[in-house]
C-alpha cells in the first residue's frame, strides 16, 4: 500500500503475519510521522490497546487489548475481486485475439470476460 492512505480502507478486512483485523482507523496518529492504520484484531490477545494512544481515542474496540496502530506497508489487503477470476479461471494469458473474449464458468452461470484486460489496465491505474 502507498503512503497516501483514502477514507475506503475503514472497515476493510487485512491480513498482517497470518492475523486477521479489521481497518478502524487510517491517518497520522501524533507526535509520529506518517500514516498509521489503526487495526481491530480478531484475536484481541493480538492487540495492544483499545485504540487510543497518549489519551486520544482513534478508534474503538470491543476489547481492551484488541488494537493495534501498524503501518500500511505491513498490511495485505488481498486480492481484488477481477484479479482472483482471473486467477482462479484464466489459466495463462494467450496471444490478443484470445483474450478479447472468453467465457469462464462461475458456479453454473456463464461469465463474458469481454474487456476484462481494459478494466484491469484501469484499476491498476488508480490504485
Amino acid at each position: 500500500m502507498s503512503d497516501t492512505l483514502t477514507a475506503d480502507v475503514i472497515g476493510r478486512r487485512v491480513e498482517v503475519n497470518g492475523e486477521h483485523a479489521t481497518v478502524r482507523f487510517a491517518g497520522v496518529v501524533p507526535p509520529v510521522a506518517g500514516p498509521w492504520l489503526g487495526v481491530e484484531w480478531d484475536n484481541p490477545e493480538r492487540g495492544k490497546h483499545d485504540g487510543s494512544h497518549e489519551g486520544t481515542v482513534y478508534f474503538k474496540c470491543r476489547h481492551p487489548t484488541g488494537g493495534s496502530f501498524i503501518r500500511p506497508n505491513k498490511v495485505n489487503f488481498g486480492t481484488d475481486f477481477l484479479t482472483a477470476i482471473k486467477n482462479r479461471y484464466v489459466l495463462e494469458d494467450g496471444p490478443e485475439e484470445d483474450r478479447k473474449e472468453q467465457i469462464v464458468t462461475i458456479g453454473n452461470k456463464p461469465v463474458e470476460t469481454i474487456g476484462f484486460d481494459s478494466i484491469m489496465k484501469q484499476q491498476r491505474a488508480s490504485g
